[in-house]
């Protein structure tokens, strides 16, 4: 009689991980100028065709003035989103499928830093917080899928850029 006693279950294949866009940047100087107010010109264009203030107002929901001219990053910064990668593509296996962060490599950064900020999702998605203290450098990510009875480790497979 033959036995099989110590077969791993399952199955994990990385061969094929990778990102669609394998890189992100973290602004250092975030622009939140606050909005300004503004003539609204759909308002004049419907006062010139003769309608009267309350009918603009109750008719289309349209003012006189609109908010205008915030920066890039204040919705960013006033709702407190972090910076998030795209999903790691090409990972297959027996569910769960677990990750983690592997290594995270640098030539001019602050490894320690990075690591006290940087998270990693179940679907490999990497997320840093929009206030962070992160030195300036271009950091390399390593990471490590497990599921039960196997680990591969994908390597370098992602980019932070912070500047």
């Amino acid at each position: 009689m033959i036995n099989c006693q110590d077969i791993t279950i399952g199955y994990l294949i990385t061969e094929y991980a990778s990102y669609s866009v394998d890189s992100m940047i973290v602004k250092k100087n975030l622009d939140t100028t606050p909005p300004s107010e503004v003539p609204n010109p759909r308002y004049e264009m419907y006062i010139e065709m003769g309608f009267t203030p309350q009918e603009i107002a109750d008719w289309f929901d349209i003012f006189p003035t609109m908010m205008s001219g915030e920066g890039e990053d204040y919705e960013r910064v006033l709702r407190d989103i972090p910076w998030v990668s795209s999903a790691i593509e090409g990972i297959e296996g027996t569910p769960p499928i677990l990750v983690s962060i592997k290594s995270i490599t640098t030539d001019e950064g602050d490894i320690e830093k990075l690591s006290t900020y940087l998270s990693v999702r179940g679907n490999g998605m990497l997320q840093i917080p929009v206030k962070n203290d992160i030195p300036a450098g271009r950091y390399k990510i390593s990471l490590t899928f497990t599921n039960e009875g196997r680990s591969q480790d994908v390597n370098d497979c992602f980019t932070i850029i912070v500047k």
